[in-house]
C-alpha cells in the first residue's frame, strides 16, 4: 500500500493528534523517520520535528541537512531514505525541494520508497510538493481567476491529486477552482491546518484533525471560460462538485462518492 499524508501547516505539537497519526502509520516504536527541512530557512526546523518524533515514540528520527544539489546524491543521504519507514517534509516555500532533488539519485529513492509503501507526509509547503502538478505561487481568494495561482513540478508522488494549504485559513478556494477548471483530470484536495488528508493508494482518502479537507471534484465539469480569460479576469465554471469532509469522514476517489459517518443518538 502506497500512503501520502499532506497536513494543512501549523499543526499542533501540544495536542499532536495529527503527527501522533503520522508516526503510528509510520511503525510507532519501530518508526525510522527521515526529515527533509529543505522547504524551511530556519535552521532548526528539522532538529525541532525529530526530536518531536521521538517524543511521540519513534525509533529514530533523523534531519537530512543539505542546501546544494550536489549532496543529493551522497550515499548517507540516500541510505538514510531506503531504510526510513517514514518520510516527513517540512513547511516553508515549495519550490526550493524540486530544485536542489529535481533529476537526482535522491529524489529515485523518495520515489522508490513510496512505492514500496513507506508513508510520505509534509506539513504546509510540504504537502503542496508531493504531486506531479503542484501549486507554486498563488493568491487567496473565493473566486477563481486567471493569474490566481502558479503551477509547476513537484516530486511527482501522484499524477492525479494535487494539494493545497492552510486552505480555509487563507482563502484559498478560488485557486484550487482555477487549477481544477484548466484541468478537470485531477482531483484538488484542500487541507486546513492541523488536519491531515491520508491518500492511500491514491484510491482512499480519510481526514483527521481538527479541521477540514475540501475536495474539489472536476470530472464532471460542464464548461469553463479559462482558456480564454486574461488579465486576472474572473473565470466561470459549471459543474464542478465540492466536498467538505471533517475527521471521521472518507472519499472513494475511483468512484467520486464521499462518506460522512452516521451520528449515534446516546439512550437516555
Amino acid at each position: 500500500m502506497t500512503i501520502l499524508m499532506p497536513i494543512g501547516g501549523n499543526e499542533s505539537h501540544k495536542k499532536p493528534v495529527v503527527l501522533q497519526e503520522f508516526v503510528r502509520r509510520a511503525g510507532g516504536e519501530h518508526a525510522d523517520i527521515v526529515i527533509f527541512p529543505q522547504p524551511s530557512i530556519l535552521e532548526n526546523t528539522g532538529h525541532k520535528y525529530a526530536s518531536l518524533f521521538l517524543e511521540l515514540g519513534a525509533r529514530s528520527a533523523r534531519s537530512l541537512e543539505f542546501r546544494t544539489r550536489d549532496k543529493a546524491a551522497d550515499e548517507p543521504f540516500l541510505s538514510a531514505v531506503c531504510s526510513a519507514s517514514g518520510i516527513f517534509i517540512t513547511g516553508g516555500t515549495q519550490m526550493r525541494l524540486p530544485v536542489l532533488i529535481g533529476g537526482t539519485p535522491l529524489e529515485t529513492e523518495i520515489l522508490n520508497a513510496y512505492r514500496r509503501g513507506v508513508i510520505i507526509a509534509g506539513t504546509s509547503a510540504g504537502a503542496a510538493v508531493m504531486p506531479k502538478v503542484m501549486i507554486a505561487y498563488g493568491k487567496g481568494g473565493p473566486t477563481p481567476s486567471e493569474g490566481i495561482a502558479q503551477f509547476a513540478p513537484g516530486l511527482g508522488l501522484t499524477n492525479n491529486i494535487v494539494f493545497d494549504q492552510h486552505f480555509r485559513q487563507r482563502d484559498r478556494l478560488g485557486r484550487l477552482l482555477y487549477l481544477i477548471a484548466a484541468h478537470p483530470g485531477l482531483l484538488g484536495v484542500g487541507v486546513d491546518e492541523n488536519t491531515a488528508a491520508i491518500v492511500e493508494d491514491e484510491a482512499h482518502i480519510t481526514v483527521t484533525g481538527s479541521g477540514a479537507v475540501t475536495i474539489v471534484d472536476g470530472s464532471q465539469m460542464e464548461s469553463t471560460n479559462a482558456a480564454e480569460i486574461q488579465n486576472g479576469g474572473a473565470v466561470a465554471v459549471s459543474g464542478i462538485r465540492i466536498h467538505v469532509l471533517t475527521s471521521g469522514c472518507s472519499f472513494e476517489v475511483e468512484t467520486r462518492k464521499a462518506d460522512i459517518p452516521k451520528l449515534e443518538l446516546l439512550r437516555k
